[in-house]
């Protein structure tokens, strides 16, 4: 049993790893960064929802934020259209479940701090408007994002040492 669980790891570490690897160097516009971040917010959220029993909060967001998550959904079909041609669909579902297993990866390892930060997620997400989505999801700490580094917002960093 331990064998087919290491063995299913690490099918969904390289199914990440491919997903991610096949649109390194495609991000390079702003809606482009944009699309990338709201999925990955929204695919989080999702595990939160069945994960911490947030369900009632992820159906909130969604009705919520509706129009813009489809808006950025068909942004993020046409970058893989463009990029993948006739296979788009295919490589997009990929990628879709390589963010959801990964999310599904921390909440496992670290329950109790998933939960607690998405929650308080679903509450920041509260006072936002469907406009301000993109700029929020962008700014989520990187450790908790899962989009090519080429879609990552500019980071500067500061010397904190003088």
């Amino acid at each position: 049993m331990r064998g087919k669980t290491l063995g299913f790891a690490v099918a969904v570490a390289i199914t990440g790893m491919t997903a991610g690897a096949a649109i390194a160097g495609t991000c390079n516009g702003g809606s482009d960064k944009a699309a990338f971040h709201v999925r990955a917010l929204q695919t989080d959220l999702m595990v939160a929802a069945l994960t911490c029993e947030a369900k009632p909060e992820y159906n909130s967001f969604v009705r919520k934020f509706q129009n813009t998550l489809v808006d950025h959904g068909v942004a993020l079909k046409a970058l893989f259209r463009n990029l993948h041609g006739a296979k788009s669909e295919k490589a997009l579902n990929a990628y879709i479940t390589a963010l959801a297993n990964r999310a599904s990866q921390r909440s496992i390892s670290r329950r109790d701090q998933y939960c607690e930060r998405t929650l308080r997620t679903f509450t920041a997400l509260k006072d936002l408007k469907p406009a301000q989505l993109a700029t929020f999801s962008m700014k989520r700490p990187v450790s908790e994002v899962d989009v090519p580094s080429t879609c990552r917002p500019e980071v500067i960093l500061v010397n904190k040492t003088k």
